[in-house]
């Protein structure tokens, strides 16, 4: 079956927001498949099903589509009720506030670790190597604390030195 273009990212963003798909709600499929890669020679996308229907059955798939199919209805009411106007809003708030807020506060950061040292914010070409801003000449990276829970911390290899920050009520504090 071929999806409609943008169809497939509209299900995963209303799966995103169910969680239909968690190892809570389907099973944990990492583990699955190499108990089902163990428990045969066979290792085909027919015999991967079979097994999973059996391990974990075939109503799993079901509830998982229904959970994600709610929010999916959500989304498209919402996108019916979205004018111009609010997108206009929204591209206005990422490139003028959000970008302005992001910048001063990686601004701010680089001058609190600065020691009275030199630091400066990174040019574009700099940026595009994930170098945020330099102290005393060394590049550094700049990402909030709560970075390090996220699966792209994971995944992504950050040969500068990360400082971590953390917005309090009583301020910006580096971690």
């Amino acid at each position: 079956m071929t999806l409609l273009p943008y169809i497939g990212s509209v299900i995963n963003l209303g799966n995103s927001f169910s969680q239909a798909t968690r190892p809570k709600n389907v099973g944990q499929l990492s583990d699955l498949i190499q108990d089902f890669r163990n428990s045969t020679c066979e290792h085909s996308v027919i015999g991967w099903e079979q097994f999973y229907d059996e391990k974990i059955g075939k109503s799993k798939i079901a509830e998982a589509s229904d959970k994600v199919w709610e929010y999916v209805l959500r989304i498209k009411e919402n996108l019916n009720n979205l004018t111009k106007e609010d997108v206009h809003f929204w591209v206005k708030d990422l490139i003028i506030d959000k970008t302005f807020a992001g910048l001063q506060l990686q601004l701010d950061i680089l001058e609190m670790v600065c020691d009275n040292d030199d630091y400066r914010l990174a040019n574009s070409d700099e940026e595009a190597k994930g170098i945020d801003g330099f102290v005393n000449g060394e590049p550094v990276s700049i990402k909030p604390h709560t970075y390090k829970k996220t699966i792209q911390a994971g995944k992504e290899s950050i040969s500068y030195r990360i400082i971590y920050y953390k917005q309090t009520k009583n301020g910006l504090v580096v971690v």
